[in-house]
């Protein structure tokens, strides 16, 4: 009699296919994000408040500022880096980066996400700062203010409301 050995590379790949999902299943229940492993960021604001060095603006859907900081966002908001605990944007530094600092503010019609492994609730707003200690830290905060994300960095934001400042002429003296 011909007897067949089982084969161990479909077993292996079953096994590794089980793990896999596993590890997607957990991580998604953990984070409530079922695209937590796509780094990809797409969402459009309804408006965007840039704040620059005690003048605000606000850049609608259409200007061109608008474009270049939203496409920005897109940019820079889809390469999270860290998720530290520990840190928060107070009410007290919120309203010195309005009256002093900059700051980009995008608002949303609906809360949206940031995919990411970290859990990142949807929000209806993103605070950027872009001066003071957590500009430093390339962090960006959802509606509560409480643990950021640390995105690799903050170039594209930055360069994009710098230029729309310049455009719009905000800190003149």
């Amino acid at each position: 009699m011909n007897q067949r050995k089982p084969a161990l590379l479909p077993a292996v790949l079953v096994a590794v296919f089980i793990v896999l999902l596993a590890v997607w299943g957990w991580t998604a229940m953990a984070v409530e994000d079922a695209l937590w492993f796509l780094p990809t960021y797409s969402a459009d604001a309804s408006y965007i408040d840039l704040y620059w060095d005690g003048e605000q603006v606000r850049l609608q859907l259409g200007s061109a500022g608008y474009a270049l900081l939203n496409e920005a966002l897109h940019a820079d908001l889809s390469h999270v880096r860290a998720y530290p605990k520990g840190a928060g944007l107070s009410e007290e530094t919120l309203e010195n980066l309005r009256a002093e600092g900059r700051l980009v503010e995008a608002h949303y019609a609906e809360p949206v996400r940031v995919h990411s492994w970290y859990h990142f609730i949807p929000s209806p707003v993103f605070y950027v700062p872009l001066s003071g200690h957590h500009a430093s830290r390339d962090r960006v905060f959802n509606v509560g203010r409480g643990v950021p994300l640390e995105l690799r960095d903050i170039g594209a934001i930055a360069a994009a409301a710098e230029a729309v400042a310049q455009q719009e002429g905000l800190g003149k003296p």
